[in-house]
């Protein structure tokens, strides 16, 4: 199981490339209630995918979230859809992904509430969401860290570089 929030950074700045598995246990600690998870801020994790998934083309959004509605339980489906929706077995995914798409464009807080859809969506979608919440964390890093009197003086360009 993946270690700590530093573990997660760090695999974004390294040669190792995240497997499949490993990806979706981040996921899973991002989205835990658990106490020993809080360090995996969820807010973070939800403004990277919907940030990511903003930008992702149409085709591309509605391609994975068709196969993720074919692929998900009858209860996910539900849950997808909301209480007051159609019975989800009449829904074509290509519906879904239709609606998921106006979604996304024009209610981006709601897919917020789906994490696993982007694990549903397929790696490529889920390594781009992680790579933006490392992105987001590793710049919030970086701007509480203070600033040297070197720095604050500007320096020159080499002491800026290293």
């Amino acid at each position: 199981m993946p270690g700590t929030i530093d573990d997660f950074i760090k695999r974004f700045g390294g040669e190792k490339t995240m497997d499949d598995n490993e990806a979706s246990h981040f996921v899973d600690r991002f989205a835990s209630p658990d106490p020993k998870d809080a360090e995996f801020d969820s807010d973070t994790m939800a403004d990277g995918a919907t940030e990511y998934l903003g930008k992702l083309p149409d085709r591309d959004f509605q391609h994975g979230a068709s196969n993720a509605y074919a692929s998900a339980s009858p209860q996910q489906q539900q849950g997808l859809m909301g209480q007051g929706a159609t019975d989800p077995s009449r829904l074509e995914p290509s519906q879904y992904a239709q609606v998921a798409d106006f979604a996304r464009q024009k209610h981006p807080e709601v897919m917020r509430e789906q994490p696993w859809l982007m694990k549903a969506m397929g790696n490529p979608v889920l390594m781009g969401v992680l790579g933006t919440v490392a992105s987001r964390m590793i710049k919030r890093r970086m701007q509480s860290q203070p600033v040297s009197p070197q720095q604050r003086s500007g320096g020159g360009l080499l002491d800026r570089l290293f």
